[in-house]
């Protein structure tokens, strides 16, 4: 069975729980060196303004203050998370394949710890009062390829093993999940969706789809993995289909 993207909208990191426990200390420390910049941006902002003669720019100020310290955090979280992301990506680097849904597989363990970096700055990235940063800003911190043009801004897309072309629309509330579960295996393959593809609203693309140039996929639909979408087709159904004119 598939997971379900998170209804709150951020990128799907699912953790095992199993280990949310045990590295809880590492999502409090990104957590906490975060604020760090935002913080400094506050003291400075206080100490500067608040004095008699700068007293009523302080409070004139202050929406624009919420606004540049809302994403000094998502940045400096990004940024914090993806300078962690990289030693643990040196200790065990990430592939795609077929693995034991076990603690003792470090391929399944190592994708929950990567989770675990990056499920803070995913997280405050999803509030943004720039939406369209969600995705096409955040994701691409580690490693989500998103083109030009391209509308995504309203689906839950997974945090690596990801790459979108250009001029693609993917619907409301679709999701691309390069990773799934069935009963005791965890799959990890690359999704990739090539130029002027149109995904319609509520479809799944899962793990290792190749969506080539052209394809429109009828909304809610859903791909099996590993399965390949031909060049300039119509697809639907469950799984998706070509559709026979």
């Amino acid at each position: 069975m598939f997971s379900p993207a998170s209804l709150k909208g951020e990128s799907p990191v699912p953790i095992d729980e199993r280990i949310r426990n045990k590295y809880l200390i590492l999502y409090i420390i990104i957590i906490i060196l975060s604020f760090i910049p935002c913080s400094l941006f506050e003291i400075w902002y206080v100490d500067y303004f608040w004095s008699e003669s700068f007293f009523w720019i302080f409070f004139l100020l202050l929406p624009f203050n919420v606004l540049v310290a809302i994403h000094i955090l998502q940045l400096s979280a990004l940024i914090t998370a993806t300078l962690i992301l990289n030693i643990v990506n040196l200790i065990h680097v990430p592939k795609e394949g077929i693995f034991k849904r076990s603690l003792e597989d470090r391929d399944y363990l190592f994708w929950n710890i990567r989770n675990i970096v990056k499920k803070w700055p995913l997280y405050i990235t999803s509030s943004n009062p720039f939406p369209w940063w969600k995705n096409r800003f955040a994701l691409q911190f580690f490693g989500v390829k998103i083109g030009k043009k391209t509308i995504c801004d309203n689906s839950w897309i997974s945090s690596e093993f990801v790459s979108i072309g250009e001029n693609v629309i993917i619907g409301m509330n679709s999701t691309v999940l390069s990773f799934g579960i069935e009963q005791d295996n965890f799959i990890l393959k690359k999704i990739r969706v090539e130029n002027d593809v149109l995904i319609g609203a509520k479809c799944v693309i899962l793990p290792g789809t190749v969506i080539k140039r052209k394809v429109k996929l009828v909304a809610h639909s859903y791909t099996n993995h590993n399965a390949v979408l031909e060049e300039d087709s119509i697809y639907l159904g469950h799984p998706a289909k070509l559709k026979k004119t």
